[in-house]
């Protein structure tokens, strides 16, 4: 099997299966190589847990997160010329600290998340990028040569946001900052120099076989290293483009075949796919959940045509309920219903609003949307995603659901294209029962209301195209009526064991982010009745709450230096235990 594979399927539809079983091909038909070596990628590090656990570990296997193989190359890698930065995670620029330091003033009426998104894309993350001295798409390419279907934005649009970001840039190099991008193209260019310049060195870094999940997740400049690092020839490449919802990353399947191309050159381009693989039998939810899903997205190719591949309808193995609508229910009739009959059920909602409807519900299971992105839930209640829609955005996302848009919809309002991405993504994670709840009242929410509860969809109920009959995608619902969820000892088990493994694989560091796992896995494993493994997480989340409080130095202060001894002497005893 010469040449780069490229599979595209909704969420559900057994992307990460494919991975393994053309893992296992390879080894079967490559192992005896004494050089073969295989390399797995994803985001998240349960994910590469599963695909390890699946497949099993050879001694020529890697299993990595992308924050992972950017540090083992930077290990690997000798600095030449002028890229021996170091890149230092103080020094890191995310979305929010652009928004906070960056944004603030811009005029333009753009989202930031519109900015953000172009400037990592584009001007900095583009193959376009990657070949320039300075690293940076030049003005004219990004006004001139990126085309309308690769980038959405109109002319003036892009003059705003390209003055955005020389502002951008001023900001970083003063203040000495970095960005991915950044640190991806530095590492980029030590692979292609020690591939050019230093074969033995770059021997050590290359793969006979790479296999990345959800690749769109990536920027070019990212799949480029990708190439890099294996052949133009030797990727397995698996992803959904309607869930690309990580901050500031615009992924069409166009952008790999263009990296593939200027890679493999001219005498190599049989070698990168011309036509993604595709497969549309959905695994994990039934026809209710993948009604409204398809629905979703039929709004986004009709609003904003080419923001993703447009691929057969998935088709699920079994019928189910429709999802319920819970409109403007109050939040202690919810917690309620939570505490009563829907005790397991996640709560998903914006990221930013995750922490506040913990407390205000006091239920630990609830996920931001972004969070929660490749996990997979028995019930989910999708929570004020309209209630907490912009302002700006309430009435043209009430327009779009109504269908009185206007021709010029997706460039006046092109941040509502991730949005429909955000909402697929919410309705994806659940398998088996859906709620939409809302709060409080607000012109979209009614118009999705209206919409949801009045869009129609074929039942398959009867046995002929002839007596299908026509029913709304969903059911309007009210708390006494909602049936009572019953959840087993296993679920509640898998569930904290899922959240605990999540916790302990580190969440590139963010300690808040771990204490919230733990918590869940906690209240899982209570309402499991296991005692050992709330016993042992409930250890863990001390030893997290422990570093959190740490201070700065304790050089000057024998006394808080001695408490701290005997903390964490008590932790430890306790895991041990």
């Amino acid at each position: 099997g010469k040449g780069t594979i490229l599979l595209l399927g909704r969420s559900g539809t057994g992307k990460t299966i494919c991975i393994c079983n053309r893992m296992d091909w390879d080894r079967l038909h490559y192992a005896h190589n004494p050089s073969f070596s295989q390399l797995f990628v994803a985001r998240s590090a349960r994910l590469c847990r599963y695909v390890e656990e699946t497949i099993g570990s050879q001694s020529y296997c890697t299993f990595y997160t992308f924050g992972e193989v950017l540090r083992s190359l930077q290990a690997a890698l000798p600095a030449y010329g002028g890229n021996d930065r170091i890149f230092l995670p103080s020094q890191r620029v995310t979305f929010a600290r652009f928004k906070r330091d960056v944004y603030g003033g811009d005029k333009s009426g753009l989202d930031p998340l519109v900015v953000w998104t172009n400037i990592r894309t584009f001007i900095k993350g583009s193959i376009e990028a990657t070949e320039d001295p300075d690293s940076i798409m030049s003005r004219e390419c990004y006004l001139e040569e990126v085309g309308r279907k690769r980038c959405r934005l109109s002319s003036e649009q892009r003059e705003a946001v390209y003055d955005t970001f020389l502002r951008y840039q001023k900001y970083t190099s003063e203040l000495s900052l970095w960005d991915d991008c950044d640190r991806v193209i530095s590492l980029l260019r030590r692979v292609i120099h020690a591939e050019t310049s230093d074969p033995d060195c770059y021997e050590r870094v290359r793969k006979s076989k790479i296999y990345v999940d959800e690749i769109q997740d990536y920027l070019q400049c990212e799949i480029a290293l990708f190439f890099h690092l294996s052949g133009p020839g030797d990727l397995f490449l698996a992803g959904d483009p309607a869930q690309s919802v990580v901050e500031g990353t615009d992924f069409r399947f166009e952008e790999i075949r263009a990296v593939g191309y200027h890679i493999a050159g001219s005498d190599r381009r049989n070698l990168i796919p011309q036509k993604p693989k595709t497969v549309n039998i959905n695994f994990r939810s039934h026809s209710g959940i993948l009604n409204t899903a398809a629905a979703i997205l039929q709004c986004l190719f009709d609003v904003f045509p080419g923001s993703a591949k447009q691929l057969k309808k998935d088709r699920g193995l079994f019928r189910g309920p429709r999802p319920g609508v819970l409109h403007k229910v109050d939040s202690e009739h919810l917690a309620a219903l939570i505490s009563d009959k829907l005790n397991g059920a996640v709560i998903l909602t914006h990221d930013s609003n995750a922490s506040h409807w913990k407390r205000r519900l006091g239920y630990p299971l609830v996920y931001g949307i972004c969070e929660a992105k490749g996990l997979e839930f028995k019930s989910v209640i999708l929570l004020d995603f309209f209630v907490d829609l912009p302002h700006r955005l309430q009435k043209p996302w009430r327009d779009m659901l109504l269908g009185r848009t206007q021709d010029d919809f997706n460039e006046s309002y092109p941040e509502i294209e991730a949005r429909l991405k955000m909402l697929y993504t919410s309705v994806t994670r659940c398998i088996e029962q859906l709620f939409f709840a809302e709060t409080a009242t607000s012109i979209a929410g009614e118009a999705f209301v209206r919409w949801i509860t009045t869009t129609s969809t074929k039942s398959a109920t009867a046995n002929t195209a002839e007596h299908q009959l026509q029913e709304a995608l969903a059911t309007r619902n009210n708390v006494e009526n909602v049936e009572t969820m019953v959840m087993t000892r296993d679920e509640w088990l898998a569930s904290g064991l899922d959240n605990a493994e999540m916790a302990e694989s580190g969440t590139n560091g963010d300690l808040s982010k771990q204490e919230a796992l733990l918590e869940r896995a906690i209240h899982c494993f209570e309402q499991a009745k296991d005692d050992a493994f709330a016993s042992k997480a409930r250890a863990h989340r001390s030893s997290i709450r422990f570093r959190m409080e740490l201070p700065d130095s304790t050089d000057d202060d024998d006394e808080a230096g001695e408490s701290i001894e005997i903390q964490a002497a008590l932790i430890v005893e306790h895991l041990l235990t």
